[in-house]
């Protein structure tokens, strides 16, 4: 693989590049990797439309292409430029449109300013990048405001706004042609620090921020521990089939037997990892029993995740750090399928499926744990809708070094159909990783597993989940 092949297929599996690129190998991946103009254009249109906004807010002018692109589609138009000869050539090509204006200045500046006009949700086009290669491109303080200007929109009142960047191929991290851009990873972290409940993609060069599509009225229902009277306020969509109504019929227990033997095995200092957090369950508990400890609650679901973060806010929770990205044998942006009545039931889209819905940011854990410099994890809980392999995978440095229990669903129905996955490769991993594997019975009563075939038969017609140690414990 040439060395451009190689920075071109690192970009496009895991959004980041290799270290060490040449100006000129920046420079020949940006041209590379820019799609044409008129997808950009078909973008704002369509989200526009899809979010009903009637005002577009742009940055970085330049020639007034997206300004003459959108001036039918959205009766008020904001559009900043910093270059003086741009400014002026946009403002007068666009003064005999009343609906247009033309604003002088960097974005960073005057987007606040406008800001204070606004008093319902518009849809941004952030394109005011700084290219030192391009001659026609003004700079300012930075070499890209987005911060500010991201720091600006989710600050506002207006809590529904929609982000749309442009030009994604450029944030790569600091490179020998720009100085101050941050990474895609930086950026989300970013938007997800200030608003968790935020949709963050990446698709055909623009980084996408916006409110769930899916996120629908919100439900609140009583779920509680089956032990010590303890209960939390879970919130969830009314549509949601997959964890609330089970709260609901089970007079406020989920999973309550998988729970029971959290409370057996789970010490107070305990550090516990929570992949495929859902609504927060199980995190709820491990917190619980971890109290002492640290929790890290991953969830790639936009749905989901503003759900969790929301219940853990609310329910005063201080000792679990919820994660907006899911865990897989490759870092990147990956297929995702939301499943509206059930969001317990959403999953990681595959070649076997063709069923994605939108995107997700996944992690191999083994980076993951290095990048967040964790000295201790003590028990992982994996639920990942068929994706368990794959998530395996990517772990198996931080299962050796750091040996914890763990508790892993096994569906094969899961396995087989939205991976084409067969179960006995789940199996075969779990027992190369373990020598002690329990199947959690819902009774609340434990066999100790040997065969492949003995699972498959104790797990009819179903699924089961498993404890697996390679400590000598009594349960």
């Amino acid at each position: 693989m040439s060395r451009m092949n190689e920075i071109r297929h690192m970009w496009q599996t895991e959004m980041r590049v290799p270290a060490g690129l040449t100006a000129q190998e920046a420079w020949d991946f940006w041209i590379l990797e820019s799609p044409p103009y008129d997808v950009k254009t078909a973008a704002v249109k369509e989200y526009g439309a899809r979010f009903k906004l009637g005002t577009l807010i742009e940055t970085g002018t330049f020639h007034g292409y997206m300004v003459a692109a959108q001036k039918q589609e959205f009766s008020q138009i904001y559009s900043v430029e910093l270059d003086d000869a741009l400014f002026l050539a946009a403002k007068n090509n666009f003064a005999a449109e009343p609906h247009i204006s033309i604003l002088h200045g960097d974005s960073g500046k005057v987007l606040p300013r406008v800001l204070e006009t606004i008093n319902e949700p518009c849809l941004f086009w952030l394109d005011g990048h700084y290219i030192p290669l391009s001659i026609e491109s003004a700079k300012g303080n930075l070499d890209t405001p987005i911060l500010e200007e991201l720091a600006t929109i989710l600050s506002h009142s207006i809590t529904n706004h929609v982000i749309l960047i442009d030009d994604a191929r450029c944030f790569i991290g600091p490179n020998p042609l720009l100085n101050d851009y941050p990474t895609i990873q930086e950026l989300q972290q970013y938007v997800a620090t200030l608003r968790p409940d935020l949709h963050f993609e990446v698709r055909n060069d623009i980084i996408r921020i916006h409110p769930p599509l899916t996120l629908s009225a919100t439900k609140t229902v009583q779920f509680r521990l089956p032990f010590d009277q303890k209960s939390f306020l879970i919130h969830g969509s009314h549509s949601d089939q997959s964890v609330l109504h089970y709260v609901e019929m089970a007079d406020g227990l989920y999973e309550d037997y998988v729970i029971k033997l959290l409370k057996k095995v789970v010490q107070p200092d305990y550090v516990c990892l929570d992949i495929g957090a859902n609504l927060g369950t199980i995190s709820l508990a491990l917190s619980y029993l971890a109290s002492a400890g640290k929790v890290y609650a991953f969830e790639p679901s936009s749905v989901n995740y503003s759900f969790l973060t929301k219940t853990l806010e609310e329910n005063h929770i201080q000792n679990v750090e919820s994660v907006p990205l899911g865990v897989f044998d490759r870092n990147g942006t990956i297929e995702f399928c939301e499943v509206d009545r059930g969001g317990g039931w959403s999953f990681i889209a595959s070649e076997a499926t063709s069923a994605a819905t939108n995107t997700i940011t996944c992690t191999r854990l083994d980076d993951w744990v290095a990048d967040n410099q964790l000295s201790r994890i003590d028990l992982i809980k994996i639920d990942v809708e068929g994706s368990e392999v794959q998530a395996l995978a990517g772990a198996i440095q931080t299962l050796q070094h750091f040996d914890p229990d763990l508790v892993i669903e096994f569906n094969p129905d899961n396995l087989r159909g939205y991976f084409a996955k067969d179960p006995n490769e789940l199996f075969v991993r779990i027992f190369s990783l373990y020598h002690h594997v329990y199947l959690i019975k819902r009774d609340d009563s434990f066999v100790k597993i040997s065969t492949y075939q003995e699972l498959l038969e104790l797990i009819k017609p179903f699924h089961g989940d498993l404890f697996c140690t390679n400590k000598t414990i009594q349960l």
